[in-house]
């Protein structure tokens, strides 16, 4: 069993909480191939489900009393070599790291999780989020795959930052659950996709196809557009289905995540 205690540290200028602070850009997250987490329910989940990819936990003072169960749960795992460090923080310097405006005084550093591109090769069913530029919607989209059973969320080239904390925050855990890949050059992920045999779906409003008169293929991606101008030209133009959702009032189109939602359930009904 180890010895390592859970650290304090009550200063700005200490190594670890500068780091902590840099990870809000995604210039020191690729640097440092690494992001945060925050929140009770993140953390666990990433406990439970990656426990290897994380680096660091932090407790504010307030968390550690509000939450002692998980808070002993993570000195177990500290002493059980499991979890790196645990550190314990003040309040006003847990205010200074964190990036939501009510925290819960729970935060973790974890090293990347996505995969090669190539790892698409092993999988039946993906969501590619092309160019989409909102993370709510990005952080939806993660969560309604995971919830609907599908293998993996692809984003391609232009596509809001995967690891953006509002967008980790949206994913409730999902990111954790799900085999990612991020930032793929479409030219390389269309070639993939059709020479593992997979058919290309492509969510429009002026598809040619219902979503509910679909019979999925075995192996199938299902992509899912920019918010504002749809899927790009690439996608298209191989599109082995373009589907729509049928709509009988006046709106000409949904919004991005929620679209989504809709049709990763019908896929998966099928």
């Amino acid at each position: 069993m180890s010895t390592k205690k859970v650290e304090f540290i009550s200063s700005r200028e200490n190594e670890c909480i500068k780091r902590v602070k840099k990870l809000h850009d995604k210039k020191y997250r690729e640097e440092f191939r690494s992001f945060i987490i925050e929140g009770l329910k993140l953390v666990k989940e990433a406990i439970e489900y990656q426990i290897e990819c994380i680096n660091l936990v932090i407790f504010s003072q307030q968390a550690k009393d509000r939450y002692q169960e998980f808070y002993w749960e993570c000195k177990r795992l500290l002493q059980d070599g499991k979890i790196k460090r645990v550190i314990e923080i003040p309040d006003k310097l847990f205010e200074y790291i964190t990036t939501t405006s009510t925290p819960q005084g729970i935060l973790a550093e974890c090293n990347f999780v996505d995969k090669d591109i190539n790892f698409i090769k092993n999988l039946r069913r993906v969501v590619v989020a092309n160019k989409l530029q909102d993370p709510g919607n990005l952080g939806t989209l993660i969560r309604c795959a995971d919830a609907f059973g599908f293998d993996a969320v692809v984003t391609t080239k232009g596509t809001v930052d995967i690891y953006n904390p509002k967008t980790t925050r949206a994913t409730m855990g999902s990111l954790f659950h799900l085999q990612i890949m991020r930032e793929a050059e479409e030219g390389k992920l269309i070639k993939i996709l059709k020479d593992n045999s997979f058919a290309v779906y492509v969510a429009t409003p002026y598809g040619d196809i219902e979503i509910s008169k679909i019979v999925p293929d075995k192996r199938f991606c299902i992509v899912i557009g920019n918010e504002s101008e749809g899927v790009s030209d690439s996608f298209a133009k191989v599109a082995t289905r373009k589907i729509k959702i049928p709509m009988v009032g006046e709106t000409e189109s949904l919004n991005a995540a929620v679209a989504a939602s809709i049709v990763l359930y019908e896929l998966r009904k099928r």
